[in-house]
């Protein structure tokens, strides 16, 4: 069995005027579809999520690939060039509430958490 490839994290970033729901989406589709196509070429790439500020009229995008490089190609493929791209992304996406994550932590380490203030 070979090893996978090492994968690191890229954000990109995109200032959409005018951003909305359904812009967003469509900007998604695209990359899905281009990450598709790049990685059936054999560069593994993958768009992991993505994060809409509409005040600020930008979209962002984490992706995990190979290189950066790998990132760009996608995004022009998906007629969607990145303004900016950032590398060595780190990210802490809970997937339950921080409440449940503690009681579950202290019920592992037997510690009483505290209450909470009135």
């Amino acid at each position: 069995m070979g090893s996978l490839p090492e994968v690191g994290y890229f954000l990109a970033e995109w200032y959409l005027p005018e951003l909305t729901e359904q812009s967003v989406d469509e900007v998604v589709a695209k990359l899905d579809v281009a990450a598709i196509s790049v990685s059936d070429e054999g560069t593994p790439v993958r768009l992991v999520v993505t994060l809409a500020v509409p005040t600020d009229e930008v979209l962002y995008g984490v992706f995990g690939a190979e290189s950066p490089d790998i990132v760009t190609t996608t995004c022009q493929r998906a007629g969607i060039p990145h303004q900016r791209l950032s590398a060595h992304v780190g990210t802490r996406i809970r997937e339950e509430p921080l409440a449940a994550m503690v009681e579950k932590s202290c019920t592992r380490t037997g510690v009483e958490p505290e209450p909470a203030p009135q």
